[in-house]
């Protein structure tokens, strides 16, 4: 019988990794796994704002901060 060699997939070889890991490190570690886990998108409407934005900003129709501030009272 020919033994198969035993190949790690990529989930045990992060489970391996982080067995390692110092201690102090592991709190970077899950604030780094959560992000990569964040699936919120962008709504459709905020996708449009935004687009409109960047038309605007490469058509010139912008002001300046204090013309900003000044027109709201700031």
């Amino acid at each position: 019988m020919i033994e198969e060699e035993a190949i790690m997939t990529v989930r045990e070889n992060v489970h391996q990794l982080v067995d390692t890991l110092p201690e102090e490190r592991l709190a970077d570690l899950l604030d780094y796994l959560a992000d990569l886990n964040d699936t919120d998108e962008i709504s459709t409407e905020t996708k449009a704002a935004i687009d409109e934005g960047l038309q605007d900003i490469s058509a010139g129709r912008t002001i300046t901060i204090e013309e900003y501030r000044r027109t709201r009272g700031l």
